[in-house]
Parts: C-alpha cells; sequence; structure tokens
C-alpha cells in the first residue's frame, strides 16, 4: 500500500506542475517561437489577468492552506494564502484555450481532463480544499470569457 500511495504523490507532484508558472512560460515561450503571435497575446492577457486578481483577492482575504505555511510580510502571506487557487485557475484557462484551438476531439477531451487533474492534484497534496479550487475554476473560465471578449 505504501509503494501505491508514493506512485500517487509522484504522479499528482508531476501533474500540478502542470499549472504552474514555469510550465505556463513554456506554453508563452512555445508560442511565441512558433510565431503564433495571437494565442501568445491571449495566453499572455490570460495570465497575467489571473495573476492579478489572484494577487488582489489574497491582498484582501487570507485564507490558510490545509498544511498551513508560515509567513512574514506581504509576499509570504500572498504565497501562503490559498484562495483563490491559482493553478487551477491557469490549469482550466488553459485547458479552455487549447480545446477551442485544437481540432482534434481527441486531443481537446485529453487537455480539458489533464486540466481537472490538474485541479483535483491541488486538493490531493493538500495545497488547496475545495473551495480554492472552486474558486480557481472560476477565475479561470472567467479569464477565459474575457479573452473571447477582447
Amino acid at each position: 500500500m505504501g509503494l501505491i500511495k508514493k506512485l500517487l504523490d509522484d504522479v499528482f507532484r508531476d501533474l500540478t506542475s502542470l499549472g504552474g508558472g514555469v510550465f505556463y512560460g513554456l506554453i508563452l515561450f512555445s508560442c511565441l517561437v512558433s510565431f503564433n503571435i495571437s494565442l501568445f497575446i491571449d495566453i499572455l492577457i490570460g495570465g497575467v489577468f489571473s495573476f492579478l486578481v489572484v494577487i488582489l483577492i489574497r491582498t484582501f482575504y487570507f485564507k490558510n492552506r490545509p498544511n498551513k505555511e508560515k509567513h512574514k510580510g506581504y509576499i509570504s502571506k500572498i504565497v501562503a494564502s490559498s484562495f483563490p487557487s491559482l493553478h487551477s485557475a491557469r490549469a482550466v484557462f488553459l485547458g479552455l484555450v487549447f480545446y477551442s484551438y485544437l481540432s482534434s476531439y481527441l486531443l481537446s477531451l485529453f487537455v480539458i481532463v489533464m486540466s481537472l487533474a490538474v485541479v483535483y492534484s491541488r486538493v490531493y497534496l493538500k495545497k488547496h480544499d475545495f473551495v480554492d479550487v472552486i474558486g480557481g475554476i472560476v477565475l479561470g473560465l472567467v479569464t477565459y470569457w474575457i479573452i473571447l471578449l477582447i
């Protein structure tokens, strides 16, 4: 049983990185080098918007993570706060962008499943609780909707 738990921990730790800033930056870079400027701009605006909304919310509303993190000062307080989940927002936003961008049904379905797996990984790893990831999902949906309006 311990081996299965370790394997699951490793899988979800790796999956959760698909909602992280480094992966998001790699997506932006790949759009730039492939000269897909329109997609680059959409993803850049969506990322900046989500990031700023999360910072704004966490500035005025602090919610401890399931595994509380100590914090001193403004920046560490923002990082230690858990609502909303920025990983979830990024994953949902990217999932929706690529779902609408891809022409393959199976590939689009894969992207959506991976996005939802990232969302679940945040709860599994005890970085967020259900309310936090729901907030992130809503933020990802709103961000996508705003990008469609631009």
